[in-house]
This record gives structure tokens, C-alpha cells and sequence, in this order.
């Protein structure tokens, strides 16, 4: 009985990431060729194009994705649960099957929510830094952190490196949104 319920939700995040893949070759494909339009006659010696970081991002998240899809098929799942690869088991890899995982529902639509909410409303209003930030001690909190050093220095380091990373080292100007524009 635990193999089928295995083999029924493999194959349910098999087709979730199938799904995804598309939306992404949407995105590659379409999204990103409309919305964002790179200059006629712009060089490598001029910088990055401005659809360079949505086309990486695109990639990264459909080579996750496709590794994600081959970890699904060639690994096998044993009766007691726990994922086995054809060496043998593969250590503290146990599934707990009798424990479902409460609210996991709930906090993936919360956190779409919010990123939605961040990406369309939060990002143009206050720009991308300081909406990051929010969106991210967001996260955090949805995902079950409470105490509040941990909700407040980890959003600023990784705003932090994401600054130095985008506007210092490829120098990709983040949007600054309109409360801040003179």
C-alpha cells in the first residue's frame, strides 16, 4: 500500500513539474520577448542585455526542475518508504508517510500569494530592495520561523548580496519604485 500511495504521488509531482517546465518555456519563449526588449546593435562590451537575468533565471529554474524530474524516475521507493537508489538505500532518506504534513497547503499558497502580491503591487510602490526584503521575512514567517532575529538579519544578507551581485558586480539596475522617484 505505501508503494502505490508512492507511485501515486510520484507521479502527481511528475506532472506538476511537467506542468511548471511549460510555464517556464512560456516564459522563455514569449513573456520574456515581449516585455523586455534588448536594444538593436547591444554588445557584450556594452554590458548585459536586459533580458540576460529573466533568461538565467528561466534556466536555472528549468535545469532544477528537469533534475528534479530525473531524481523522480530513476530512483525507486521501498516498501518502508524510503527512497533507494539502485546502490541501496540512500541514508536519512526516510519518509514519514503515517505524520501528513499539515498546512503545507495553506503555506504554498501563502507564499505564492505573497510573491504575487510582491511582484505586482510591493515592488513597483517601494522598489525592489526594501520590497524583497518584506517579501522574504514574509517567507520566513509563513514558513514557521518566529523569532525575530531570525526573521530580520537572513532577508538583509541576502538583500545585501543581491545588491552587490546585481547593481555592483553586473551592474543591473533593480527597479527603485515610485515612492522614491524624483
Amino acid at each position: 500500500m505505501v508503494a502505490l500511495t508512492q507511485n501515486i504521488e510520484t507521479r502527481a509531482e511528475l506532472g506538476q513539474l511537467l506542468a511548471l517546465l511549460g510555464l517556464d518555456a512560456v516564459f522563455y519563449f514569449v513573456v520574456i520577448p515581449a516585455g523586455i526588449v534588448d536594444p538593436d546593435g547591444f554588445g557584450i562590451d556594452q554590458g548585459l542585455p536586459p533580458s540576460f537575468s529573466a533568461r538565467l533565471v528561466a534556466i536555472l529554474a528549468a535545469a532544477l526542475m528537469i533534475l528534479r524530474c530525473g531524481q523522480l524516475i530513476f530512483m525507486k521507493t521501498n516498501a518502508e518508504g524510503a527512497i533507494a537508489s539502485s546502490g541501496g538505500d540512500v541514508p536519512g532518506s526516510e519518509l514519514d508517510l503515517d505524520q501528513p504534513s499539515e498546512g503545507l497547503a495553506t503555506r504554498s499558497l501563502a507564499g505564492m500569494a505573497a510573491a504575487l502580491i510582491f511582484a505586482f503591487a510591493i515592488v513597483p510602490a517601494i522598489g525592489f530592495f526594501p520590497a524583497g526584503y518584506v517579501l522574504l521575512m514574509i517567507l520566513l514567517r509563513v514558513l514557521g520561523e518566529t523569532r525575530p532575529v531570525k526573521l530580520l538579519l537572513p532577508p538583509a544578507m541576502v538583500m545585501v548580496l543581491v545588491w552587490v551581485l546585481f547593481e555592483q558586480l553586473l551592474s543591473i539596475r533593480m527597479p527603485v519604485g515610485m515612492l522614491f522617484v524624483e
